[in-house]
């Protein structure tokens, strides 16, 4: 038997009024964004408990992340949460993923959050929709986790970082190549002052072609007006993050240049962009939708000056060490959690212990901006 769709709350459920007043309380006379801003604190308060969220709903099954690498709902299931409820604006989506994960289906996210009352929301869905998303997850203090970019300009973006903020929220952004372990051993030899002056580095992340995001049901992936961009925003704003975190600096971009030759659509299909950080460091950042068949085109290095540091996957996760008189490739212990499932698990713990968002609103804002400044550049907007 197929799961009920629901994108309306029936009179036994609770009603909006009611979720509101629950969590923090409504004045006789309707929402105001003074009463909205108490509520985001004090839902948010009553959450930060010393326990870790077991209630977690997803917004925007319909993004290939959600059910494909690198499957959001696996990974909350392994996680050992309880799904409340996945939400899509298509009822088919919705009905198709909730039944797989023993959830319940919705095509409004605002019925499903009032409904299910989550701990923790893993929000998705089209890069055009994620602005209202994020309002909303805010206003009724959910915490939450958003893949990027969360809008589809630069100005909108800082806007809700600016929100953030200002309301306390509890946002956080997935950044799997933070959690790797090249990354994790470049800043500990940073810290540590065994890398010396950082020359330049460089991610290249080239993917194959567009036909994928048919075949997994997100050709929304395709249009401009509903993404922003191609591969840039998609896959080498990883890159500008990779900078930002491995060099501890804010860049800028200096050169950026795109190219729509293979598939020739409105959404470029490889993007060259140079970054330059205050201290000099160049850094280079490559992403493609071009590579030939179902492999990658992947590389992460970072050139210093006692060091040179190059991610391997080789025998599994690791980082190739080469100095004057090293050469030597140090690899990931056992049980090694790296990319989304590890961002997932980090948010998960953080809460539990009343900790902030391992990376922030105000990051993620950073890093679409640089992929903005790199489109404008690159003659793209």
């Amino acid at each position: 038997m197929r799961p009920r769709v629901t994108n309306k709350v029936s009179p036994e459920t609770v009603t909006r009024r009611q979720f509101l007043e629950r969590a923090g309380g409504v004045a006789a006379g309707g929402l105001t964004a003074a009463s909205l801003g108490g509520l985001a604190t004090t839902r948010a308060s009553a959450q930060a408990v010393r326990r870790r969220p077991q209630r977690v709903a997803l917004v925007g099954a319909d993004h290939y992340h959600a059910t494909s690498f690198p499957n959001y709902l696996r990974i909350l299931e392994n996680e050992g949460v309880n799904i409340v409820g996945v939400h899509a604006p298509d009822a088919d989506v919705a009905t198709r993923w909730a039944a797989e994960h023993g959830s319940t289906p919705y095509t409004d996210y605002r019925t499903m959050v009032e409904t299910t009352e989550p701990e923790f929301v893993i929000a998705l869905g089209h890069h055009a929709a994620m602005p209202d998303e994020f309002r909303y997850l805010v206003d009724v203090g959910v915490p939450f986790l958003m893949e990027k970019p969360w809008g589809t300009d630069a100005t909108t973006v800082n806007a809700l970082a600016d929100l953030a903020e200002q309301r306390g929220a509890w946002v956080a952004l997935p950044t799997p190549f933070r959690y790797s372990w090249f990354a994790e051993t470049a800043i500990a030899m940073r810290d540590r002052g065994e890398l010396g002056a950082i020359s330049h580095g460089l991610m290249r992340f080239n993917q194959p072609g567009i036909q994928r995001y048919r075949d997994l049901g997100s050709a929304w992936m395709l249009s401009k007006a509903e993404t922003g961009g191609g591969a840039l925003i998609n896959l080498g704003v990883h890159g500008f993050d990779l900078c930002r975190y491995l060099t501890g600096e804010e860049p800028e971009v200096v050169s950026a240049v795109t190219s729509h030759a293979v598939h020739r659509l409105e959404i470029e299909d490889y993007a060259l962009v140079t970054l330059r950080t205050p201290s000099g460091v160049i850094y280079v950042v490559e992403a493609s939708y071009t590579f030939p068949g179902a492999g990658s085109d992947q590389e992460r290095k970072l050139s210093a000056e006692r060091v040179f540091l190059r991610a391997t996957t080789s025998g599994g996760e690791g980082v190739q060490i080469i100095g004057p008189s090293r050469n030597e490739t140090s690899q990931a212990p056992d049980g090694y959690l790296s990319g989304w499932p590890r961002a997932v698990r980090e948010c998960l713990d953080r809460l539990a212990r009343g900790e902030p968002p391992p990376v922030t609103a105000r990051d993620c804002a950073r890093a679409v901006s640089l992929c903005f400044d790199a489109y404008r550049i690159a003659g793209e907007i």
